[in-house]
């Protein structure tokens, strides 16, 4: 391994680290994301820009007059990195669920804060069947997003193509979730259908790169609706309508 050694590959491994195939998995995990820093420099800076303009506004709410788009805000950038850490690693279907996730958070938040009096039906999810059904019904996707159209109806197409395609490849045990990992290896006796767990250097890598970065994005536009006046501030504007013509 040609690779310079950082602080992560320097230190001793404890003893029994990837002698197992749990720890061996995550070991084989950890090296797939240095090779994509090291070889996919444009993919990986996107994801880095995008987690700037996640931290800019997120370290930046001050005394915000929606605090339940403030709770939900970092919730939705940490399924953002969580997205990034997998797509890196090259557990392509595996991203997908906290992708839709990322913008499941931020559709949420708009969604309270054109609905002020839904703030106290999401909070109270769980009191009794009652509320836990309102609540199921008052945040049912299509309503979710028939806000996001009310509020930017140039927005709405792109968001319903990104959450589509987050389950269609595995968000829900839907047939791309299957098949974009799976091999087909002929042999002697018929063929094998092996499944992909860590994809390498390939289409799979790249499509899970660019989604996670073009959800990202359309996360943070869904945010700035919400918080508009800060996110002008901030410059934020500007930062977000630069990465979507690099994406």
């Amino acid at each position: 391994d040609s690779s310079p050694e950082t602080e992560e590959t320097s230190l001793p491994y404890p003893k029994g680290w990837a002698e197992d195939r749990l720890t061996g998995f995550q070991n084989s995990a950890f090296r797939n994301i240095v090779g994509t820093f090291a070889t996919k420099k444009e993919s990986v800076g996107l994801l880095q820009e995008i987690n700037e303009a996640f931290y800019s506004i997120g370290e930046n709410l001050i005394n915000p007059k929606d605090t339940y788009a403030a709770m939900l805000l970092p919730r939705c950038h940490s399924a953002y990195l969580a997205g990034t850490r997998l797509a890196m690693s090259g557990q392509a279907t595996d991203t997908f669920p906290s992708l839709r996730a990322c913008l499941e958070f931020a559709l949420y938040a708009l969604h309270i804060n054109s609905n002020s009096d839904l703030g106290n039906v999401w909070m109270a999810r769980h009191d009794d069947d009652k509320t836990y059904k309102a609540s199921r019904t008052q945040f049912a996707h299509v309503k979710v997003m028939e806000t996001l159209s009310k509020r930017e109806k140039a927005l709405h197409p792109i968001i319903h193509k990104l959450y589509t395609r987050t389950i269609d490849f595995g968000g829900h045990p839907n047939e791309r979730s299957g098949t974009s990992s799976m091999k087909l290896v002929r042999t002697e006796n018929g063929f094998e259908l092996p499944m992909i767990y860590l994809h390498g250097d390939s289409t799979a890598l790249d499509h899970v790169l660019k989604t996670s970065a073009q959800v990202g994005l359309g996360s943070l536009r869904i945010f700035r609706l919400v918080f508009p006046e800060r996110f002008a501030i901030l410059g934020i504007n500007e930062r977000l309508d630069s990465l979507k013509d690099s994406g």
